[in-house]
């Protein structure tokens, strides 16, 4: 297990990050537009609150599958690649709250700032392929993150193979996603980021087949 100190630091960034979120609907709950989220309070804070939640509810069962996994082992290196990628998943999450936020009420353009919320997402989802493909080499068969198949859950050098070309694979799926939502109009992102993923799926795919038969 890893120490407790560690478990404490990592769940306090994740409720930082989870806090960030709920303040950012906060800020904006009153200032969101539009007649209807006037007149129906439970839409407004559906808005202002839906994607922190989603986040808090990740989160919460994240923790709980870790809790009751009988699967890993008791690898504290593991348990603090896993936090990781939790932490990660939250901040994705929670910086598309904070955009739709800004989206919704306009702040950029007081202070003159204009930014594409579509290409934002997009690069932000990039972002967060990399950061998470990065980590995949280092997980150990577990029943939340990875392929869990029969063969890898019981197999462990299978699965570190099988996660270190998906690692590579995801690593590269988010450094072209990340061009694409630069470089590219929204028509062409969706199809090129779609094959993409289609290349990435069948790496690991095709580790998968070659690392079974062996």
């Amino acid at each position: 297990m890893a120490p407790i100190g560690m478990t404490r630091r990592i769940d306090a960034r994740a409720m930082a990050v989870l806090a960030l979120g709920y303040l950012s609907g906060a800020i904006a709950y009153p200032l969101l537009p539009g007649p209807f989220l006037d007149n129906v309070l439970s839409a407004r804070i559906m808005v202002a609150f839906t994607l922190p939640t989603t986040a808090l509810v990740i989160y919460a069962l994240f923790r709980s599958l870790w809790r009751h996994d009988r699967i890993r082992s008791g690898n504290g290196a593991f348990e603090s690649t896993y936090d990781a990628i939790v932490l990660r998943t939250l901040l994705f999450v929670i910086a598309l709250q904070v955009l739709v936020m800004i989206e919704l009420t306009g702040m950029l353009d007081v202070v003159g700032l204009h930014v594409s919320a579509g290409r934002a997402v997009v690069v932000l989802l990039g972002v967060a392929l990399v950061s998470i493909g990065n980590l995949l080499p280092r997980t150990r068969p577990n029943v939340a993150v990875g392929v869990r198949t029969q063969r890898t859950l019981t197999n462990p050098h299978m699965w570190q193979q099988v996660h270190r070309a998906g690692g590579y694979a995801t690593v590269a799926l988010g450094v072209v996603t990340v061009i694409s939502g630069i470089v590219w109009t929204h028509d062409v992102v969706g199809a090129f980021v779609l094959a993409a993923a289609s290349v990435a799926a069948m790496i690991v795919f095709a580790s998968y087949r070659k690392y079974a038969r062996a």
